[in-house]
């Protein structure tokens, strides 16, 4: 039996314990600023208006040799094939020159460009066979974006020794997946070639993972070349170490005189995919590659949290809570739990409601807990301006405006998100909408055949989500490995509106959850080596890409960069088979094997590598 001395003792030391727990409590929710948001840039932005402006000079014109270095493009300039190439020099910040046909291109020994990207499809290659012989006797690179068709390389023996090619032993054959190999796009050897199990799943499934083009011309390439990529024939499996060059060859290169020429076989430079080729190849072709990257991972939680309780009676149906309840018991904690454990810092792209029709409004009880939460657990709260349910744009913001501006709050929000076909409105909105007025990026899922990133006007950046959390596909995964390849860049697109309004059981939170660790554990993890970033924070480094300027040049076992105008700038950095021994003017972290980003601290960067751990370059001779 407790004494009345001791009862006393023991409330008042539980007394005591509640005041600490409860002060403390009030002086973390006091001190913390949650409702300033951390991410904002103290510093002076940097301004569209100083981006690097890329000159591309058409056919009717000479090129401009005072300009840097410059590429050619041969063909159409109304292409998905030009457009991807356009892009890629922009972000590698080269010059083209663009000629609709191989005569309005007069070849200047004194001034040769650094490649020369041919489009076969509308550059009649055979009938031009005079003209690539001779541009094959000077140092330069030819990239072929597409091939002929099969019919006319099987025709012509000048042809496939110019392409590279010993036979062709089918017009058309269907493999059974796609293999690339390791040392080429960052991320290693990947295999694309389902297995018996998945095959069955992919029956019953509407979502294909196998979403590759598996049909290509047979073609085997002469010896002497060097393969990047193959189709996969599974009768001839056990001997893909030892004879892949029997194998139909998707991408290879091989030499001819001074030239070296790299031929693709499909349609992989139609969208941004070919961003990443084209790096690789430009890797393939030197003795290194050094050039900017961004730098950044990023995770747009789009839609998250929604503040109204809509669709209640399905979600009740489903989980026997309310929408608001499931958003901050058990879909929140789910979604710290991946990033901590993977160190992302996520945005949050809140919607206040998602029907406007519905006459269910937004309620302020969870705003504070939210934004305590995105503080405590480095995450940045932007804006959903997308209208998912009923009103237009304008309706939306109306009524946003008035629900975030009625919580007395100081969070001043610069991220947003926005899909493609709201863009063209927004700027009108932004204009006259004081919550906007600080908007310094928007995210959205543009698609494949949009720039990555780029200017939206002189004050806010574009940057693209690069694949869906829940679901990874093939083409996803070999556009992950290409942007990551060719930029440093990747942006996750979680939508946590179908987690509130499923439409079938793939979209109900526990199999989305499941997806989401699935996909970020296993296809994230080869780019851990990136800096991990909210949006706004990836907005920073994306003005810096955009408005630098750089060279770089080789003198025996000494790599020289020279930055301008690129204030914190990254940059990739790859060897064949040299190690950095000593650097200058930056810092450096491995990635994988001869792949490094450098963090440059000075305008000048001296990088001097090591001779000794192989050849100063690979083994043209012999396509090693």
């Amino acid at each position: 039996m407790v004494s009345l001395r001791n009862f006393f003792s023991i409330m008042l030391m539980m007394a005591v314990l509640l005041f600490m727990f409860q002060f403390s409590q009030v002086i973390k929710e006091h001190e913390s600023n949650y409702d300033v948001n951390p991410y904002i840039n103290d510093e002076e932005e940097v301004s569209g208006k100083d981006r690097w402006e890329q000159k591309v000079q058409e056919s009717s014109y000479r090129v401009s040799y005072d300009s840097k270095t410059f590429m050619v493009y041969l063909g159409d300039d109304e292409t998905d094939v030009y457009n991807t190439v356009h892009e890629w020099c922009g972000y590698m910040k080269y010059d083209l020159a663009v000629y609709s046909d191989a005569d309005g291109y007069g070849i200047d020994e004194e001034h040769m460009p650094r490649a020369i990207f041919v489009d076969s499809d509308t550059i009649d290659v055979e009938n031009e066979l005079d003209f690539f012989e001779e541009l094959t006797e000077y140092d330069v690179t030819i990239i072929f974006c597409n091939l002929p068709e099969p019919e006319v390389i099987s025709g012509n023996q000048r042809l496939m020794q110019l392409l590279g090619i010993r036979g062709v032993w089918d017009n058309d054959v269907e493999t059974e997946g796609i293999y690339t190999f390791s040392g080429f796009m960052l991320g290693g050897d990947s295999f694309y070639k389902l297995s018996e199990e998945e095959l069955e799943e992919e029956m019953q499934s509407e979502r294909k993972k196998q979403d590759l083009n598996l049909h290509m011309p047979w073609y085997v390439p002469i010896g002497g070349t060097k393969t990047y990529m193959i189709g996969i024939l599974d009768e001839m499996m056990k001997d893909l170490e030892e004879r892949n060059e029997y194998f139909p060859a998707a991408i290879w290169r091989h030499n001819i005189g001074d030239s070296e020429l790299f031929l693709i076989n499909g349609d992989y430079m139609n969208d941004m995919t070919g961003l990443g080729i084209i790096s690789a190849m430009m890797y393939e072709s030197d003795s290194y590659a050094l050039y900017p990257i961004i730098n950044a991972q990023n995770i747009s939680i789009v839609n998250f949290p929604g503040f109204a309780d809509e669709n209640n009676d399905k979600i009740m149906e489903l989980y026997s809570r309310s929408p608001s309840s499931i958003m901050r018991d058990i879909c929140w904690p789910a979604l710290v739990a991946v990033m901590e454990n993977n160190s992302y810092h996520p945005t949050c792209l809140m919607a206040a409601q998602y029907d406007y029709s519905d006459n269910v409004e937004p309620s302020s009880k969870d705003v504070q807990f939210y934004l305590q939460q995105f503080k405590e657990f480095n995450t940045e709260a932007g804006l959903s301006l997308q209208c998912m349910r009923g009103g237009s744009l304008s309706d939306k913001l109306d009524r946003d405006e008035s629900f975030y501006n009625g919580l007395g709050l100081r969070y001043v929000y610069t991220s947003a998100y926005m899909e493609d076909d709201g863009l063209a409105k927004l700027s009108a909105e932004a204009a006259k909408r004081p919550i906007l007025k600080n908007l310094r990026t928007i995210t959205g899922n543009y698609g494949r055949e949009k720039p990555v990133i780029s200017y939206y006007n002189d004050d806010v950046t574009l940057q693209n989500c690069i694949i869906y959390s829940d679901f990874h596909t093939y083409s996803d995964n070999m556009y992950l490995k290409s942007v990551e390849t060719a930029l440093g860049y990747n942006n996750i697109y979680i939508d946590m509106y179908k987690v509130m309004w499923p439409e079938s059981k793939d979209e109900q939170w526990e199999n989305i959850s499941e997806k989401i660790v699935s996909n970020i554990n296993t296809y994230m993890k080869p780019f851990d080596k990136f800096e991990k970033t909210t949006l706004s924070e990836s907005d920073i480094k994306i003005r810096n890409y955009l408005n630098m300027d750089y060279s770089t040049r080789r003198e025996d076992n000494v790599v020289w960069l020279d930055i301008t105008n690129g204030k914190d700038s990254s940059f990739m950095f790859r060897t064949h088979g040299e190690a950095i021994s000593d650097i200058e003017g930056a810092t450096y972290v491995e990635v994988e094997k001869d792949t490094y980003i450098l963090y440059a601290e000075k305008e000048q960067v001296k990088i001097t590598l090591k001779k000794d751990r192989g050849l100063l370059k690979y083994d043209v001779e012999n396509g090693g």
